[in-house]
This record gives C-alpha cells, sequence and structure tokens, in this order.
C-alpha cells in the first residue's frame, strides 16, 4: 500500500515558515523532494530546528527525528528531510 507523503510537504512548509528554505533540485523549484534511487529527499538550506520540527501540528508517530545527523525521517512514506549539517559523502569531482 502506498503512503502519501503530504504530512512531509506540510512539515516542510512549517520549517520554511519558520526561516528555513529549500534547495530545490535544478529540474525543478516546485517539488522540494529529489527522486533519487534511495527514495525522495528533501535538503533544506540551514540545519533543520527540531524544536519547530517537532511543534508541526498533524505529524504521525512514524517520523524519526535523527539531530545528530540533522535529519528527519518518515517511516510511513520513506521520505526524508535533511538540513543543511546532513553529512554528506565524498565522491570523486563533488565540490569540498
Amino acid at each position: 500500500m502506498e503512503h502519501t507523503r503530504q504530512h512531509m510537504y506540510d512539515l516542510i512548509d512549517h520549517l520554511v515558515r519558520a526561516g528555513n528554505a529549500v534547495r530545490y533540485h535544478p529540474s525543478s523549484a516546485v517539488d522540494p523532494f529529489w527522486h533519487q534511487q534511495g527514495g525522495p529527499q528533501c535538503f533544506l538550506e540551514h540545519p533543520i530546528d527540531f524544536a519547530v520540527a517537532r511543534a508541526a501540528p498533524g505529524q504521525p508517530e512514524d517520523l524519526l527525528f535523527k539531530e545528530d545527523e540533522d535529519e528527519i525521517y518518515c517511516l510511513r512514506c520513506w521520505t526524508v528531510i535533511s538540513g543543511s549539517n546532513f553529512p554528506r559523502p565524498e565522491y570523486p569531482g563533488r565540490a569540498r
């Protein structure tokens, strides 16, 4: 059964209203999620304010607030919101 990720869009909107910003994929300035092999992932321009995230209304219990990794992961729809402190692995050709 496929689950909607509307609650994640709502959470992103809540974080943006609190002062964060979405880093959109170059091919889309509409959908905040980058659709990639590991699943949909939203990248934010600033670290996640977890107090703001936890205060967002209507969030399911399926969310994992991974503060040490600066990300919010949903076990219901398998999507991730990553803040700017999200540890990204080095790979050839990536600017450091």
